[in-house]
């Protein structure tokens, strides 16, 4: 059978340890598990020469630089990207990386040039897939997770050349999907109808765990900032009344957020633990040791965590955000007003006295069907769906 050519464009995270979104990957996985497909990833990476010098200024904004070994590990990644290289612009570097994407492509073989093109996000691979698919003058499938949406709407500070991506990728997308039922509301608001299909987490990689044994553990798993109302959560740690309970914090701490000191000044310090950012087959063990997850999101997609949290037989106590809605309720863990911590923290308490009712198998089949064993033949239908006849 002969293979149709696919291409997903990723752009990589400045993360030795997560240096690609796992959904993303987890939805080039689901076409390279095919007969029919044939996967290419396109990652734009600055060139060689001026990467410090990148770095530098991606730290006067507040990023993150470029570090030494991000290219090894990706070229690590199974199957192995194709790397384009790229001058970054201030301002209008995802342009130039769009460019850069698309001169490689055309200068290819006809016939080995993508029938379909994928990314994720909006203003970032969405766009970029947007515009590559344009110019080889075929279908791109682009998905929304989340900030992205909120940019595009004007209802979140990206600026002006975020939200113009976003909205080029929403206008020259064959086909555009959603999260979670809220983003797909959000989008029509602009107009644009959207499929739902949830890129979660893979089910095979969070098997279910026995009940934890020893004094209650929340987990927050994320980036530990206000964002994610990291803030919310310790003050709702501190109202806890459930004896013996510690928090464990799991992921990047944003800059400019010093959870010590927040811990300090509500007299938790001693019982909150940072573990920083981990790679991803670490986190299972931390979902099992957890009596369960909690998540006091601003806003949200459809965290992955969440899924993870359920898979692994942990209930969840999240707000009432985006897709969180449409995956907890009270069966699976608890929803709390958004920025509430004394709801949080009776949500905490009442979960963790009613731990007996939370049924690690029931857990389990609530997050299944969003896993990637069941949405990624979906996915792959999509793309069949637009390819020449």
């Amino acid at each position: 059978m002969r293979r149709t050519p696919i291409a997903h464009v990723i752009f990589p995270r400045p993360n030795l340890l997560r240096p690609v979104p796992e959904f993303a990957w987890e939805a080039v996985r689901a076409h390279t598990e095919t007969e029919d497909l044939d996967v290419s990833v396109y990652m734009p990476v600055p060139v060689r020469a001026i990467q410090k010098l990148h770095g530098r200024v991606r730290q006067r904004r507040g990023a993150a630089p470029w570090p030494d070994g991000l290219e090894e590990a990706l070229l690590a990644l199974s199957p192995r990207p194709k790397l384009v290289r790229y001058v970054p612009v201030p301002r209008r570097s995802t342009e130039v990386a769009t460019a850069a994407i698309a001169a490689h492509l055309l200068k290819g073989p006809r016939a080995s040039q993508p029938a379909v093109v994928h990314g994720s996000f909006l203003d970032e691979g969405g766009y970029a897939a947007s515009q590559v698919a344009r110019v080889l003058g075929g279908p791109s499938v682009v998905v929304a997770h989340g900030t992205d949406v909120r940019v595009a709407r004007g209802l979140a500070d990206g600026g002006i050349n975020r939200k113009r991506r976003a909205l080029h990728a929403l206008r020259d997308a064959a086909r555009v999907l959603a999260v979670s039922q809220d983003l797909a509301r959000e989008l029509s608001f602009l107009g644009q109808r959207a499929e739902v299909l949830q890129f979660t987490s893979r089910g095979s990689a969070f098997p279910l765990a026995r009940a934890p044994r020893g004094a209650p553990e929340l987990l927050f798993v994320g980036r530990v900032g206000a964002p994610k109302g990291v803030d919310v959560l310790l003050d709702a740690f501190a109202r806890v009344k459930t004896e013996g309970v510690t928090l464990r914090l799991v992921g990047p701490v944003l800059p400019g957020f010093d959870v010590e000191a927040l811990a300090r000044a509500k007299g938790v310090a001693g019982r909150v633990f940072v573990e920083g950012e981990l790679a991803q087959d670490a986190l299972p063990a931390h979902y099992a040791r957890a009596s369960m997850l909690v998540l006091p999101s601003r806003g949200e997609g459809l965290p992955c965590v969440a899924v993870e949290s359920l898979l692994t037989g942990r209930p969840v106590v999240a707000s009432a955000v985006g897709g969180l809605s449409e995956l907890i309720d009270d069966r699976v863990g608890r929803l709390v007003p958004p920025e509430d911590p004394a709801a949080l923290a009776a949500a905490i308490d009442d979960v963790l006295a009613h731990r007996k009712d939370f049924r690690g198998r029931t857990l389990r089949s609530r997050a299944e069907p969003l896993t990637w064993e069941h949405v990624g033949p979906r996915l792959c239908d999509v793309t069949r769906s637009l390819l020449p006849r």
